[in-house]
Order: structure tokens, then sequence, then C-alpha cells
């Protein structure tokens, strides 16, 4: 699971997947310190996209006793507290700890609930970070993805649920999906229910955040037999690029919807003519790097000059998602450039 610059705990990055589950308890087997640092993370992060509520999360706040005697009968307890809750799903997570003294988590969750349990393995000294994490969140949770009566719609799959503009991306996504007639059947996990979860298999393609969640779109096309495109929309040709193979995919003609996206990206261009020509410097160093390419196109087409001394725009790592997000991005280097 693990990859080259997959950084930050896998502890985290399952977190970011099933705290964003409606009526879900997560429940963190390990020590205290693991659950309160992750717990107030996240807190501070909902806080910002306006969440009222803390999501709920339980630790069985191991000690020395469970170091040395195992934990398993405290996290067989605190999954029957958990199920009291009367939530519709428990996730327990594994931590380092809980791992090196080698709790059997899988079995204790095997044990007959009232409530459906899963076991999602997050001990990262094992190998793996944040980004590992998150794909093992989402491909233990699609053990509850069943088969079911398969329609022309979309599964949007792996978003960033913790990246900045999280919601303005996927309205935008909905939006050039609408140009194609194509709605989306469940989001993969911003908001997801149990109920929802149930329903991936009724969707006729899986749309990745990004590449980095191919190991979750192979796991779902394995599994359920559904086509993958692998990025949201990037970049203006991105974008029409991304209406033509969401058509061709789901058996729909794309023209009218690429007509109409080429007119609104024209029109944009035209708004942010005051730019032409200017100077500017985008910032340096690896987080820009994977964004340069669709910098450099916006640059080309505004006819913008790149060059060492010229006005630092910014570049954001994720990229924002379609014409709307470039949109937000041009208003930004047209504050930075005075134009």
């Amino acid at each position: 699971m693990a990859t080259p610059n997959d950084d930050g705990c896998t502890l985290t990055g399952a977190l970011s997947v099933t705290t964003e589950i409606a009526r879900c308890v997560t429940l963190i087997h390990g020590p205290a310190g693991c659950a309160h640092h992750n717990f107030s993370l996240l807190h501070a992060l909902h806080a910002s996209r306006d969440f009222a509520l803390p999501p709920p999360v339980l630790s069985t706040d191991m000690t020395e006793k469970e170091v040395i005697f195992g934990g398993e009968q405290m996290l067989e307890e605190a999954v029957f507290c958990a199920a009291e809750k009367k939530p519709d799903l428990i996730c327990v997570l594994s931590t380092c700890v809980a791992a090196a003294i080698g709790d059997d988590v899988e079995a204790v969750c095997r044990i007959p609930s009232v409530v459906p349990v899963v076991h999602i393995p997050t001990a990262g000294f094992l190998g793996g970070g944040f980004l590992a994490g998150h794909i093992q969140a989402l491909i233990s949770l699609s053990r509850f993805a069943g088969q079911c009566e398969r329609v022309p719609s979309v599964n949007l799959i792996g978003e960033k649920t913790l990246e900045y503009e999280v919601d303005e991306h996927y309205r935008e996504v909905v939006r050039l999906l609408t140009l194609l007639g194509a709605p989306v059947n469940v989001r993969f996990v911003c908001g997801a229910t149990l109920d929802g979860i149930r329903r991936l298999g009724g969707a006729s393609l899986n749309i990745l955040r990004d590449p980095s969640m191919r190991p979750v779109g192979d796991h779902l096309h394995r599994e359920l037999g559904i086509p993958y495109i692998d990025s949201f929309p990037l970049g203006l040709e991105g974008t029409l690029r991304f209406l033509e193979l969401v058509g061709r995919q789901l058996s729909l003609d794309p023209s009218a919807a690429v007509a109409a996206e080429e007119a609104l990206q024209k029109e944009m261009i035209g708004t942010f003519a005051p730019l032409r020509r200017k100077r500017v410097t985008f910032p340096a160093g690896p987080a820009a790097e994977s964004a340069s390419r669709f910098g450099y196109e916006l640059a080309d087409t505004l006819d913008l000059e790149v060059r060492e001394g010229g006005n630092p725009v910014p570049l954001p790592d994720p990229f924002p998602v379609g014409t709307s997000g470039i949109r937000r991005l041009l208003h930004r280097w047209r504050r930075k450039c005075h134009a």
C-alpha cells in the first residue's frame, strides 16, 4: 500500500474516511494518545467545513496492562459499548501498539454483533502512511458493496476529505456530469451512508479523485466489474477530455456538453484579458511541480510570460478542479498581478 511520497499517519488517513460516514462509530484500538492527536486534528478540519458536531470516535485507551497481557477482551467490550449507541456501522482501527503485541483484531470484529463491524488495519509501523490508510479504509469498507441493478451513473471514489476546496471540487464535477446527463450514484466516501456504500455496484463508472486511488479503482473493478477514470478533470483541455471520456464510458454523446464547456472557457478567458502579457513566477518546490503543466497551459492561453522576477502567483496542489476551479485560481492571479 505504501507509496514513495506517502507521509503522515496511517491511522489519520483511515480516520479521514470513516469519520465521513453518517451514523458510523470509529473505534480506535490503541493508547489514548493515538485517538486524542487524531481527533483534535479532525475536529479542527471538520469545523473549517462548518460541521457543527465532531465525528463519533472512541478509544480502547490501552495501558501498560494490555500491552503485557493483551487487549482483545478490552476491545470486545469496547465494541459492545459502541453497539449500544445504535450506529449503522462500527469501524475498528488497529494501531501500531495493538499490532505489535499481536492482538487478533480481525477475530474480535468477527464476533456476531447487532451492528455491522469492520476491521481496518492501520498499523503504520508495518509500512505506509496517510495515503495507505485512506486506501485501506476504502477497500475494507467496499466489502459492504453488493451487485445492484446497473444504471448509467457514476461513483466518485476517494475524495480527499481533508483537502482544500473539497466541496467546491465536488460541485464542479457534478456540474460537468449534469451537462452529460449523468447522475452521481454514490460519493465514496464524503457524506456517505452504509446504505449508499451498499449501492456502489449500481453505477456504470467510477471516477477516482486522482491517480493515487488506482488501487481502489482496481479493487472495485475486480469485485464489482466497474471500470474507472483515474482523475477528476484538471486544466482546460483536461476538462474537455473528461467530458469525452465519461460520455464514451456511459455511451452518451458528449458533443453538446463539450461545446457548451468550450464556450464557457472562452468566455472565462475573455474575462481575464487584463492579465495578458503580464510577467508571472510560479512557486518552486515539489508541491507545485505536479500542477506546473496546468499552470503553463493557462499561461500560454492568456499569453503570460513565465519568468524569474515576475509577479508571484499561486499554483496550488492539488490543482483546482474543472473550469470553475480555474476561474477561482485566475481571480487570485489577477489580484497578484494588480490587473
